[in-house]
């Protein structure tokens, strides 16, 4: 917890820390509203989240040549100051309950918070000894978890009241972000001959062919992917479970994503404690484990009379969960190039945004077409066994 009180990665933390609030809270509003004031179609909620994915997908190589190419630092600095405007447009999208609007704002924020994915976990290596990326990424990681149930819980308590309320906590987390980023010292630019180029297709083509070597990389790469996989399996099947199957209300929802949250602080910090200052995929397998059985406990347990269990279960998957992502995020850090850094995160990126648009579709499909949670959640628990067998190879 010292690393809080290190001036050079306490900014970066909070930037972090706030901006990850403010992209969930002004999503879940949105989706709040259009429910219940809009009177707009579910299929609406589901497309304000393809609309926060996407931009992952088409501006992550532009992104990570943007991170190598100037000094990450100042370039925060702008990315958030742009989103203070894109703010403003979701103030005017509260205020007025325009839907049309607010998707343009969630859109703005959405390609701002994959601009700034290359140069947050680019700049931890900048700041940061490599035996302090552990840590620091178990702190980064349970801070955005808990920003995410933050603003999530929040922006559905407040989604369907005072739009004044709404418009003032956007602008103000906005405000927040950009005077912290103003804090984060300047290492200076990787690679200031870097050649920028306006095709977003080509550059994360080339950004993944990259990827690839070395090996080791390539393998920390798909880790981590493996990760964002299993965490948008979970935390999309939570409230559906726990409505139809715990049959239980939006309260019991909360809780789960507590019981979640702080799941993988326990496993992020658990692993970062393991690792020892030395940078390995080792825990990676164990926490792997842990995710396949508490998924097939899930599998097997999961019944309204059983909602404690299953809460236990949910922790387990998720301490699993933060055992993957901290060796995964701390072995692309200090495997990458430095000169190449922010380039191997946002392919990485791109590879994590790709699983996660992939798995949802997955799952509108078994959902609508009637596969039960309980026998998801097994096939989950079986993809992590084939995970742990890759993992020993």
């Amino acid at each position: 917890m010292t690393l809080l009180l290190d001036r050079r990665f306490a900014a970066l933390f909070w930037c972090q820390a706030f901006a990850a609030f403010n992209d969930n809270f002004l999503k879940t509003a949105l989706a709040v509203l259009i429910l219940y004031r809009a009177h707009g179609q579910s299929a609406l909620v589901a497309l304000a989240g393809a609309v926060f994915i996407v931009p992952f997908l088409l501006v992550s190589g532009i992104a990570g040549e943007m991170a190598d190419r100037f000094d990450k630092a100042v370039l925060a600095t702008r990315i958030k100051a742009v989103e203070i405007v894109a703010a403003g447009l979701a103030v005017v999208g509260f205020l007025t309950q325009s839907v049309p609007v607010l998707f343009v704002a969630l859109l703005a924020f959405g390609v701002l918070a994959a601009l700034f994915g290359p140069v947050k976990y680019g700049l931890l290596p900048d700041l940061l000894e490599t035996a302090r990326l552990p840590f620091a990424n178990a702190l980064v990681d349970f801070a955005t978890f808990l920003a995410i149930l933050l603003g999530t819980a929040l922006g559905g308590l407040l989604g369907a009241r005072d739009p004044l309320v709404l418009a003032v906590l956007v602008m103000g987390f906005s405000v927040l972000a950009f005077g912290a980023a103003r804090l984060i010292p300047r290492p200076g630019a990787a690679r200031p001959d870097l050649v920028l180029r306006g095709n977003p297709v080509a550059a994360s083509r080339d950004l993944l062919r990259s990827l690839r070597q070395p090996a080791r990389l390539w393998r920390a790469a798909l880790v981590n992917t493996w990760f964002w996989f299993a965490g948008i399996v979970v935390l999309t099947l939570l409230p559906v479970m726990v409505k139809d199957v715990l049959h239980r209300g939006p309260n019991a929802v909360t809780l789960a994503l507590t019981m979640f949250s702080l799941g993988v602080g326990v496993g992020s910090f658990g692993a970062a404690r393991n690792m020892r200052g030395r940078i390995s995929l080792a825990t990676a397998r164990s926490g792997t484990i842990s995710l396949a059985f508490g998924a097939f406990l899930v599998a097997g347990i999961a019944t309204p009379g059983h909602f404690g269990f299953v809460l236990t279960a949910l922790f387990i998957i998720a301490a699993g969960g933060g055992q993957i992502a901290v060796p995964s995020f701390a072995a692309v850090q200090a495997w990458s190039d430095p000169g190449a850094r922010a380039r191997a995160v946002a392919g990485t990126n791109i590879l994590s945004a790709a699983a996660m648009v992939g798995a949802s579709l997955v799952l509108t499909v078994l959902l609508h077409v009637g596969v039960g949670v309980r026998p998801i959640f097994a096939g989950l628990g079986v993809i992590a066994l084939v995970m742990v067998a890759l993992l020993h190879r």
